[in-house]
């Protein structure tokens, strides 16, 4: 009897503690492409892309995707640890869907090129007649996947990345489950698995005027700031950006005197500075 998505999770868990009988075939093939992405990753300059992809559909600052389209040339250089930890993700990404298809789950439409109203994209896979979404995740990142919070916390936007793969499929006979899709996520630093499925027929009725005015709005002037800076602390009388922001390959565009304090949990970019913290400044930044 061929398994369902319902069992994907434990499954997985069973494969890793060795007694699902990991399939060889499956692991050579993750092995060869492993070797074929560190190829692309590391053989030249990664450069920015300049075009409307599904998976920027999302982006929910409209300023940081006009950018993104139509100024590359003002995106940060992205240092090592960056690109080294996005290669990380890849690796992730395939070793979860080898466990699952060593698993005896059905894997297929692996990096399947979809195009949807002229924008094209790659999803992750489709597992067992659903459109999956590989997410590597921080355990903090992971707690809204494994909570099915990503609805009310969802700064990066995956829910409307995923949908589109979802709407883009509407007529793919690998995906039998056309209104739902899911982010199976992968705590990289305790190795916990959840899947978060998400029923996605509101976003669907939705899609083709999303898409559209996405469409217009990269081709328009550039947009408003969507955010403002936010108080450091309760007790500080500073003011920094707020998460989002911080990971915008453009937020000197929008903020050309931010500062970088490196503090021990992580860096702070300071839009105003009023008392000076007691921790290292990038003065390089």
């Amino acid at each position: 009897m061929a398994k369902t998505i319902d069992t994907l999770v434990q499954d997985m868990y069973e494969t890793i503690l060795g007694n699902n009988g990991w399939d060889s075939l499956v692991g050579e093939m993750m092995g060869k492409n492993i070797s074929e992405m560190s190829a692309k990753r590391f053989s030249a300059p990664q450069e920015p892309r300049g075009y409307l992809s599904l998976s920027s559909i999302g982006t929910p600052c409209d300023r940081k995707l006009w950018y993104k389209i139509n100024r590359t040339d003002l995106s940060e250089k992205l240092p090592a640890s960056a690109l080294l930890k996005f290669f990380y993700g890849d690796m992730i990404e395939e070793l979860a869907l080898s466990i699952a298809a060593s698993s005896g789950h059905t894997v297929t439409g692996t990096q399947d090129r979809l195009d949807c109203h002229g924008i094209k994209g790659h999803r992750d896979a489709v597992i067992d007649g659903m459109t999956i979404d590989v997410k590597s995740a921080s355990p903090y990142a992971y707690k809204k996947f494994k909570e099915g919070n990503l609805r009310e916390d969802d700064p990066f936007g995956y829910i409307s990345q995923l949908s589109s793969y979802v709407y883009a499929a509407k007529d793919d006979p690998l995906v039998t489950d056309k209104k739902r899709g899911a982010f199976l996520a992968i705590d990289k630093v305790n190795g916990h698995i959840c899947l978060d499925i998400y029923d996605f027929s509101d976003e669907l009725d939705k899609k083709a005027e999303e898409i559209e005015k996405t469409k217009a709005m990269v081709q328009g002037d550039i947009p408003d700031r969507s955010y403002e800076d936010v108080p450091q602390s309760a007790t500080s009388p500073n003011r920094k950006l707020p998460v989002s922001c911080s990971y915008c390959d453009f937020k000197k565009e929008c903020w050309p005197n931010l500062r970088k304090f490196l503090y021990r949990s992580g860096p702070e970019f300071l839009t105003k500075v009023i008392k000076a913290p007691n921790v290292n400044e990038d003065t390089n930044f």
